[in-house]
């Protein structure tokens, strides 16, 4: 528990009902705003307030670092910042206003967490006058160690795309090279070719025979060369469209990257606590009750990482490298000490893909295709924000997928 919660516990509800955000402890005024409210809400309440950022700082650090400060008491920016969390959450606050019970209200955040739903029922549970303290320090617990671990993963997402940026740029440097080089030997070989023309034209009025003999040995033999060169040309044709292909592939795949990093830094926009939070509270993820699960592929660097994160959620890690080093055949043992099985759809073999699925059917296991080998999609997965869903399939049993 962080230094502000510990010196000032949830307060008792007021007499009107609902708790106002100067109600609420001054340690959960930073991870409400930066939670429940993106930035754009923050800009448009600042313009609505007259707020004037000073020039030469990051003006969302100011806007989140303002409103943090007036929350703490009742003044006019923090009933304009009650008044807009109220009206943004208000489907959520009108669903869990009949939760009363403790237990209700626990239920209720463990739905929200297993759903990815976390701003809405978040605010409503804080402003909610009957949620206990105890539970108010695990909802701020779990929102701030879900913010570290998808920071974590956009920051290692981010790497892996500046080197595949590096990458395509030398693939199209090298390219564009080849490019002028073979146009240079075009142009010269063109120039000769004419040059060889010409003469023949001036030889053809009744010059020697020797000499139109050796102009027409001449041109047959730039004939013969200017083949050579297009057939060079139709090969270095085939290499450029072979790199264009390449450059085309690796567009693609940081394209998706991109996407990828947006996504969690808008999860990062509404989870995680700026860097002025500085009694941020440790907290522990979920607790998976010891259960085994059995990651297929992925890079080895990272099962070490992930091991420890699982140990710390009291669960085990298994790993197979989907038969790079290890045997193929050892996958039915793996898979039948598994409570679940996961694999990276982006790192790991075909072969590998194919038995993890056969065994599973076999032994009646669930198994999670992760969308990328990175910590994020495995980070939902143990977070409960796969919906598993089941499909018939032709030949017994409903399988089951992992959607991310």
């Amino acid at each position: 528990m962080c230094e502000a919660c510990a010196s000032d516990i949830q307060p008792a509800a007021t007499k009107a009902g609902r708790r106002k955000i100067w109600d609420l402890s001054d340690g959960w005024h930073c991870s409400i705003v930066g939670t429940c409210l993106t930035l754009r809400d923050l800009r448009a309440l600042g313009r609505k307030l007259g707020l004037e950022p000073k020039p030469g700082f990051p003006v969302d650090y100011q806007l989140h670092g303002h409103f943090v400060g007036h929350a703490a008491n009742r003044n006019k920016t923090s009933k304009f910042l009650n008044s807009l969390l109220d009206r943004k959450h208000a489907s959520a606050i009108r669903r869990l206003a009949k939760a009363s019970s403790p237990d209700d209200l626990t239920r209720a955040w463990e739905e929200a967490l297993e759903a990815g739903d976390i701003p809405g029922p978040f605010w409503a549970l804080m402003s909610h006058p009957d949620t206990p303290a105890r539970l108010a320090e695990r909802m701020f617990a779990d929102v701030h160690m879900l913010s570290h671990l998808v920071g974590a993963s956009n920051r290692a997402d981010i790497r892996r795309l500046n080197e595949l940026e590096e990458g395509m740029a030398e693939a199209r440097e090298e390219r564009d090279r080849e490019r002028r080089h073979h146009a240079e030997r075009m142009a010269e070989k063109s120039r000769a070719i004419e040059d060889l023309e010409a003469r023949l034209a001036e030889n053809a009025g009744g010059q020697m025979p020797q000499m139109r003999i050796a102009d027409a040995t001449a041109l047959e033999a730039g004939a013969t060369e200017a083949d050579t060169i297009l057939a060079e040309n139709k090969s270095l044709r085939a290499e450029l469209d072979a790199r264009d292909r390449e450059i085309e592939r690796l567009t693609q795949m940081i394209d998706g990257l991109r996407t990828e990093a947006a996504d969690v830094e808008n999860a990062l926009n509404n989870l995680h606590p700026p860097a002025n939070d500085a009694g941020a509270l440790p907290a522990a993820g979920p607790d998976l009750a010891g259960r085994c699960i059995l990651y297929v592929g992925g890079r080895p660097q990272s099962v070490n990482r992930y091991r420890q994160l699982l140990q710390n959620w009291n669960a085990e890690l298994l790993h197979h490298d989907g038969g790079q080093e290890k045997s193929i055949h050892e996958l039915a043992s793996a898979i039948a000490r598994a409570d679940t099985v996961v694999f990276p759809c982006d790192c790991v073999s075909h072969d590998a893909v194919c038995n993890v699925k056969k065994l599973c059917r076999q032994l009646m296991k669930t198994y999670v295709p992760l969308r990328t080998s990175g910590l994020a999609p495995l980070v939902a997965a143990l977070h409960g924000q796969i919906d598993i869903v089941e499909a018939q399939t032709d030949d017994g049993p409903a399988e089951q997928y992992g959607i991310n």
